[in-house]
């Protein structure tokens, strides 16, 4: 058996635990074994069907990141890495484009689209995810379309765990171990081990926390979607959310080898969850706001 097999096979119950802590702890652990049972999103009282012009930005994913993600065993300057990952991400916005205009027709959420509200996003630039979108612009984009608000959405994470995610794990664990040595240390009989306890634990939590992660990437390739919606009478967000989707739970991924087809599935998955589960969360109707 190959190191790296023996290395698994010792991780696997570490590994598994490890992410099953971390969806629960954040909240999304029912995600990963059942069908998941979006809520209906908030009713605005008195107002009207939500119609909304959907644009995409481009994903925000580091090409190191999807290179590691398609095990590309080529030199990193090479011109085939390029267009393997331009390639891999030209798919995958074509794919949230589709999954979520899906999504929002399952919500009955119209989306207006025309060759006009094309050129719009284009010539305003409102496709660029640091585009502000001023009120002179969104006033245009509703003279187009008739629609009610901008649905600007972008991939943020694909097939890795979520910053967002990594960032709240550590932070949890360096709180709760300061905690337990700020009261070692104010306990004079164990002061002397309070240094030495920040240390060890801290190593060892770290660890275990990126086992966890490494565990949740290899078994669900979470993808996560952001969005924002803007009112086009005001060309100010009136809602932001995200939602993270996840593949199917199959623990034997983290003994043996993922081939690309069932990567790429993975991610698909992963993906239509997110789309769906960010549809749900939308406001249905939409008020216009008053003029200030």
């Amino acid at each position: 058996m190959k190191r790296n097999d023996v290395l698994k096979a010792q991780w696997k119950p570490l590994a598994a635990n490890m992410a099953s802590a971390i969806l629960v702890g954040l909240g999304v652990g029912g995600c990963a074994t059942t069908t998941p049972s979006y809520p209906t999103g908030p009713q605005k009282a008195m107002g009207q069907p939500l119609k909304v012009i959907l644009v995409e930005t481009p994903m925000a994913v580091d090409d190191p990141k999807l290179r590691d993600l398609l095990s590309l065993d080529l030199d990193k300057g090479a011109p085939e890495v390029h267009n393997i990952v331009a390639q891999a991400v030209g798919s995958a916005q074509k794919m949230a484009s589709a999954d979520l205009q899906r999504a929002l027709k399952d919500q009955g959420i119209p989306i207006v689209n025309s060759q006009a509200v094309t050129q719009a996003i284009e010539t305003l630039r409102v496709d660029n995810h640091d585009t502000v979108v001023s009120r002179s612009m969104a006033e245009q984009l509703q003279a187009v379309s008739g629609a009610d608000a901008l649905l600007r959405y972008r991939i943020t994470d694909y097939g890795f765990t979520p910053e967002a995610w990594r960032d709240a794990v550590i932070v949890f664990e360096i709180t709760s171990t300061l905690g337990i040595a700020a009261i070692a240390y104010a306990m004079p009989s164990t002061r002397s081990v309070a240094g030495i306890y920040l240390v060890t634990e801290g190593m060892e939590e770290s660890a275990e926390a990126y086992t966890g992660f490494w565990a949740l990437d290899e078994v669900y390739r979470p993808v996560r979607i952001e969005a924002e919606l803007i009112g086009l009478n005001t060309g100010t967000a009136v809602w932001t959310g995200n939602a993270t989707g996840l593949a199917d739970t199959n623990l034997s991924r983290l003994v043996r080898t993922v081939t690309p087809t069932e990567r790429e599935m993975q991610l698909d998955r992963a993906l239509q969850d997110a789309a769906k589960g960010l549809a749900a969360k939308l406001p249905k109707t939409f008020r216009p706001q008053e003029e200030k």
